[in-house]
């Protein structure tokens, strides 16, 4: 936008009833060209990261590492919604229906197969970053020359954006709330207005994620804050910022009904309880350690983002005619930023911490842009030229390999397998994938009609779109199944389709234990539901066991608990790397798993850091000993399971014969030791730990 001529002072767009309204385009081609020639940053963004297979049709993927964790939830979305499965109606999930149909349209338009899922999968959720990104500079940085947009975007979004689009989203709602807050506070909007458009865009954001809809909240309330700080005590503006809420929260519950109708029934609460369940594990079920990296670049856009705001604070300029060097905005943005940096507490490997420090970066990078003198400007982006280099951590599209990649493709594509590879659905695997892949569908094809479920366990679930089946459950993904509410609702799926056969990995190769936490023990009950209801089939391959439902089972299998002898008691931990002697259990023979009632309780501070790393060391007569990771809710009582052999022997438990079963030698337990230790200098300490109860629980079943 052309600065304001000398003597003259520039104006904002909610100053302005003619510019409030948005980007109106001029009559004049020439006249709205020079205005808006930013946006041509949009589309070179979105033309870098056509899929390469739109480029070259004749391009087939190449999958050096295939069945990662992330492939298989990838794959299984897209097929899903080809088949009109969506999230938060059908399945509970981190993402909602929003996020799924924009994740899944490019494969179905282009029809479904693997190959169009690898090269599409994460195109529209660019495409809506960079969107969103460039109306969130246009709101933040209106009065600024289109230069500095253009830069600042293609710089934020190479070397620092997210891919999946939900920081992007929750940043455009705060730089739009923000300006709606301005606007009442000048009389341009209606506080009814701004409240039930909020209302709505708040709707949206549920409907994309959870998080999302929860950040959008956070910024409405937060920027209202910023505002009203930057108001004063007028009384006529509270009253103004008071209407807005209340019909905000007014419209809100009518939307929530309305979701609910579309979900299931409009007193149907389901989609809210599982959205807000997924969120509130997030800080206790996926906690990782921040590494050094991560840790500097976690304090360092902290430290960053503290300097420029205060520096631009004292040197204001002109505040009123910038956004960005207003108090309200300077307020508001930063504690939004902040409360952002909260996921890369909990989460700290490198891809996570891209979405922590996003906003904060974004938020920065609008104050350097923000000063109007010429000289300054220039500095301010040499800095962000500088730092982006020197610093980013470009998203997936943007890597240097990636991008090598592309232009290779483009210049000679790749049409054919490369030596030790074979094409399944026109991707080229490694050979023995493939043929692992064949045989699982082979079975599952025949002992299945074309509209029936199968069942996966933990997370494999790349296997139903192959196969061509929906993968049967209440939460996509067991693992996610954290706590006594969403393990029931998995439990409740896998009921309610009764998958006639499955696929179980046992942990190992195939099957990696997340974060070092057995699968098993992450979700005991879904495991055990399963042993009741299924039986093995046929050996496929090493690494797997098919299943074949066994509705006897369920009748048959018992289960007896004995007590272990270990004393109820309480713990204090003293210290951040504490080991707890529970003492020398009565071990019987022949049982079969250990089951710990505790409770680990926490000051409220872990709320806003992580718990410590929980570890049971398992001592045996026969001098050996493992250390088995665990995780549990912070102060709830909650039981744990182990399996305290090799892990590999679970298998073996689905075999209709019991007496194959325990097939190895059991040494028993004579000394067991909850071990904790710190992730991080994040993590929290525990106070202390209580034991309610320990068994040994063996597991029977009637010929």
């Amino acid at each position: 936008m052309p600065s304001a001529p000398p003597g003259k002072p520039a104006v904002l767009l909610d100053e302005n009833p003619s510019l409030a309204s948005g980007v109106a385009a001029s009559r004049q081609p020439d006249k709205f060209a020079r205005k808006y020639w930013d946006f041509l940053a949009v589309v070179l963004l979105v033309l870098v990261s056509l899929p390469v297979t739109w480029l070259s049709p004749k391009t087939v993927m190449v999958i050096p590492r295939p069945g990662l964790f992330d492939d298989h939830w990838d794959i299984d979305t897209v097929f899903r919604a080809a088949h009109g499965n969506w999230f938060g109606r059908d399945v509970a999930f981190v993402y909602g229906p929003l996020f799924e149909w924009l994740f899944s349209a490019p494969s179905r338009w282009a029809g479904l197969s693997l190959t169009a899922v690898y090269a599409t999968y994460n195109t529209l959720l660019l495409w809506c970053t960079f969107f969103l990104g460039y109306f969130t500079l246009r709101l933040l940085l209106p009065e600024q020359p289109n230069w500095k947009r253009f830069l600042l975007l293609l710089l934020l979004c190479v070397f620092w954006a997210p891919w999946d689009g939900r920081t992007a989203y929750a940043l455009f709602l705060f730089a739009l709330f923000l300006r709606g807050w301005y606007a009442v506070r000048r009389g341009h909007v209606k506080p009814i207005v701004l409240g039930s458009g909020a209302a709505l865009l708040c709707a949206l954001a549920f409907l994309y994620s959870a998080d999302t809809g929860v950040y959008g909240i956070a910024a409405y309330l937060i920027s209202l804050a910023g505002v009203a700080m930057e108001t004063g005590r007028a009384a006529k503006l509270w009253r103004q910022h008071f209407v807005a809420l209340v019909s905000f929260a007014g419209v809100f519950v009518a939307f929530i009904l309305a979701i609910n109708a579309l979900m299931a029934n409009t007193l149907d609460f389901r989609f809210w309880r599982s959205s807000l369940a997924l969120v509130s594990i997030h800080r206790w079920n996926e906690p990782s350690p921040m590494g050094g990296d991560e840790t500097k670049r976690w304090l360092g856009s902290l430290v960053a983002g503290v300097i420029i705001f205060l520096v631009r604070r004292f040197v204001r300029g002109n505040s009123a005619e910038t956004i960005a060097a207003r108090p309200g905005f300077l307020l508001s943005a930063f504690a939004f930023a902040v409360l952002a940096m909260q996921s890369g507490l909990v989460r700290s490997d490198p891809m996570h911490m891209v979405f922590a420090v996003f906003c904060m970066v974004f938020f920065s990078a609008v104050v350097l842009f923000s000063f109007r003198s010429r000289s300054v400007s220039v500095a301010a982006a040499a800095a962000v030229i500088g730092c982006s280099f020197a610093f980013g951590l470009p998203t997936t599209m943007f890597r240097p390999s990636n991008v090598r990649y592309r232009l290779a493709q483009l210049r000679h594509a790749t049409t054919e397998c490369p030596a030790g590879f074979e094409k399944f659905s026109d991707v080229c695997y490694p050979a023995q994938f493939v043929a692992r892949l064949d045989t699982a569908d082979s079975y599952l094809d025949q002992h299945s009609k074309n509209d029936d479920s199968i069942l996966i366990f933990p997370y494999q679930y790349m296997y139903g779109m192959t196969s061509g089946h929906n993968v049967a459950g209440g939460v996509l993904q067991s693992f996610l199944a954290g706590g006594p509410y969403l393990s029931q609702l998995d439990i409740a799926g896998l009921r309610k389709v009764a998958a006639p056969v499955g696929l179980y990995f046992p942990d190992g190769e195939l099957s990696l234990r997340i974060d070092d936490v057995s699968n098993f023990t992450r979700t005991p009950e879904i495991w055990l539901w399963i042993l009741s209801r299924y039986e093995a089939g046929p050996q496929l391959f090493p690494g797997v066991v098919a299943l074949q439902r066994a509705d006897d089972r369920a009748s048959r299998v018992s289960m007896q608990s004995v007590s272990i002898g270990l004393a109820q008691r309480t713990y204090p931990i003293t210290q951040r790397n504490a080991v707890v002697n529970l003492g020398a259990p009565s071990w019987p023979g022949g049982t079969d798993f250990l089951k710990l009632r505790l409770k680990v309780h926490y000051g409220i501070l872990w709320n806003l850091r992580k718990p410590e790393r929980l570890q049971l060391e398992i001592i045996r007569a026969d001098g050996s000993h493992d250390m088995r990771t665990f995780v549990i809710e912070p102060n709830v009582v909650s039981e744990v399971w182990f399996y305290p052999w090799d892990e590999s022997g679970l298998a073996n438990y689905f075999d209709h014969d019991q007496d194959r079963w325990r097939t190895t030698p059991r040494s028993a337990i004579t000394q067991l030791r909850l071990i904790t230790t710190p992730f991080d200098w994040v993590s929290h300490q525990p106070d202390f730990i209580s034991i309610e109860s320990a068994e040994a629980v063996k597991i029977n079943m009637i010929p």
